[in-house]
């Protein structure tokens, strides 16, 4: 079981939490999510192939219409919603990366968590981006519960989890799984996982979408080895 206090749910995109962790969320009132990946692209026209494939004219539609289905899709769960507002990478020129670890640092000092929930990085490099910063300001967050959760988009391709798992343990960090969504809380998640509409065609993965995935949320408590013996 989970510690009482404020649970930040730190998500890459817009629907990541939300598919990924709807139910634990919907049973959390007291949660926030924190939507990394959220800022508005500057030039007008820009295209991605993602935005074509999801029927947008450009990126500014296409985020303007994702934070009004992630205000809806929070709406449903009972959650409030935080935007740290850092460029997706198809909006990035070459040589503006960079950012990402010291906002998140700045975000979650903010916001004062007692849990933060963390994507496990399984595939896509926005996952992984934000799974490695997460775990490079942790020192900052010591009395802070940290739990990863299975990525829903990716959780299906074979070998993922067990690969990040082996690279986690090489990193000194023990992950334990842990029960922690409640049944009764699916119809939420659905609802909400619903919400975000414009990226269900998107994924592209080949191995389902996250919006039909109705196995049970995964998640995983992170422990540092080093502290054991200190």
């Amino acid at each position: 079981m989970l510690a009482e206090g404020r649970l930040i749910a730190i998500s890459p995109y817009f629907n990541d939490a939300v598919v990924s962790c709807g139910s634990l969320l919907a049973g959390r009132p007291d949660s926030t999510v924190l939507t990394v990946f959220s800022g508005m692209p500057l030039g007008a026209g820009q295209l991605s192939d993602r935005d074509r494939r999801s029927g947008f004219k450009d990126g500014r539609q296409a985020v303007l219409v994702r934070h009004a289905q992630s205000d809806r899709a929070l709406a449903l769960l009972g959650v409030q919603g935080v935007q740290m507002d850092l460029l997706d990478e198809q909006y990035l020129d070459v040589g503006e990366e960079g950012r990402l670890t010291g906002a998140l640092a700045a975000a979650l000092s903010t916001l004062r968590p007692r849990i933060i929930l963390m994507p496990l990085g399984l595939f896509h490099s926005a996952h992984v981006r934000v799974c490695d910063a997460a775990l490079t300001i942790r020192g900052l967050f010591r009395r802070v519960s940290w739990v990863a959760y299975e990525e829903a988009s990716d959780r299906g391709r074979p070998g993922a989890v067990q690969e990040r798992l082996a690279f986690l343990l090489h990193q000194h960090i023990v992950a334990t799984p842990i029960r922690l969504a409640e049944g009764d809380a699916d119809g939420a998640r659905q609802r909400a996982a619903a919400a975000h509409a414009s990226l269900a065609g998107a994924e592209g993965s080949g191995y389902g979408s996250p919006f039909e995935d109705e196995q049970m949320e995964r998640y995983w408590r992170l422990s540092w080895k080093r502290d054991r013996f200190r």
